[in-house]
């Protein structure tokens, strides 16, 4: 059992670093933690290299999305800031169902970078980030033959896919495309809603002059501009309801989970690429060593000793040139080992994993649909009050 929140955001300003970090808590009784219950303060960059380590490691498996790492919302009025209290909110939510993901996946959540992020301290995360962003460098380092052998790799003709990866590749394009354009249509009439708040902001203190002007209607024209605010309070609560919990949040989070299923698809690619140049690679060295096998075969050892065994002429006669011949043999067999684990890893989890992709998101929609439902539904109802309790006002008016 792993149960994780996400709470208690604080804003941390001074010189030229600004940051918001949030209060994650953990519950567990997971033998590989040190405490039952405990928790630790998180930043955004804490999680988003989580997320980067775990892509990197299990590149057969869908990552959940983290929330934006920009504000999306800075054209509606009010979202000006990503220190703003709306952004933060959806932020938080994001950041929590990334890591009750990460918790419920079976392959991800025995990840030694997740016990790192939720148990070690800020400076032995810091140390651990570090090391990761060196093992990084080094691994997009490539010698020059190497890179040069890679090229040609990848100009050659990609092997077809089978009809479930070709399938599975064809559904994760469209889906990405229709669920990210449902989220940008959606958050236009979330655009509408804040700009109906923002025009209300105007009209509430408008009708609050006019009780000063209109003596005989001036308690109704002050009951209007209380009303008024209050709808607008009533909106800017409904934008943001929907970037933390609602429709819009639903709709980004799945479009992340859509872009994850390409990566693990173009991940899939790009072993298949590696394992098809570990096999050329291996292919040239045996070649080469079979070659200088050939080439020294007939030369006399120097030792009189006449038992001696084809390798160990081949040695005697350069010892160091069959010495560097064996050990790049050595070295292409186990990066094509690699390579097939890489493969093999990928091509077993790929399948699972788009059933889990399927399963999820219909629960999510499912979910997610009813409770937009019952959102509008309240959204609504809270409307029409306000207008009814401005109706009664009015209609005492002679």
């Amino acid at each position: 059992m792993l149960d994780i929140t996400v709470t208690d955001p604080e804003t941390h300003k001074g010189g030229t670093v600004s940051f918001v970090d949030f209060k994650v808590t953990i519950t567990t009784d997971d033998p590989r933690f040190q405490l039952r219950n405990f928790f630790v303060r998180r930043r955004y960059s804490d999680f988003k290299w989580l997320r980067g380590q775990l892509t990197l490691n299990f590149p057969g498996c869908i990552v959940p999305p983290l929330p934006p790492a920009d504000n999306p919302a800075k054209a509606l009025k009010g979202e000006i800031k990503s220190f703003a209290p709306d952004f933060i909110a959806r932020r938080q939510a994001g950041l929590e169902l990334f890591l009750r993901r990460v918790a419920a996946h079976q392959q991800l959540v025995a990840a030694p970078d997740l016990v790192t992020f939720l148990e070690a301290k800020v400076w032995e995360l810091q140390t651990a980030k570090n090391a990761s962003s060196s093992t990084l460098l080094d691994s997009m380092l490539d010698s020059t033959e190497a890179s040069l052998r890679k090229y040609a790799i990848m100009m050659q003709k990609k092997t077809p896919d089978d009809a479930e990866v070709e399938g599975l590749r064809a559904f994760a394009s469209e889906y990405y495309s229709v669920v990210e354009a449902a989220a940008r249509a959606h958050q236009a009439t979330v655009s509408t809603i804040a700009d109906a708040a923002g025009d209300l902001s105007n009209l509430g203190p408008a009708f609050d002059l006019l009780s000063q002007s209109e003596r005989e209607l001036s308690l109704p024209f002050t009951h209007m501009a209380r009303e008024l605010d209050a709808l607008r309070e009533l909106f800017l609560k409904q934008v943001q309801a929907e970037g933390v919990s609602g429709l819009s949040a639903l709709l980004t989070f799945n479009a992340g989970m859509a872009a994850s299923l390409k990566d693990v698809l173009k991940n899939r690619d790009h072993a298949q690429l590696e394992f098809s140049k570990s096999s050329q690679v291996l292919d040239l060295r045996t070649k080469e060593r079979q070659s200088w096998q050939m080439a020294n075969a007939d030369k006399p050892p120097p030792s009189p000793r006449a038992d001696q065994s084809l390798v160990a002429r081949m040695f005697s006669a350069d010892p160091l040139k069959g010495q560097k011949l064996q050990t790049k043999v050595m070295e292409a067999e186990r990066e094509l080992e690699e390579a097939q684990g890489i493969w093999d890893e990928i091509n077993k989890s790929i399948s699972v994993e788009a059933l889990s992709f399927h399963r999820t998101t219909n629960i999510d929609f499912a979910h997610g649909l009813r409770e937009h439902i019952n959102q509008q539904l309240a959204f609504e109802d809270a409307q029409q009050q306000h207008w009814r309790q401005l109706l009664a006002v009015f209609e005492k008016v002679p």
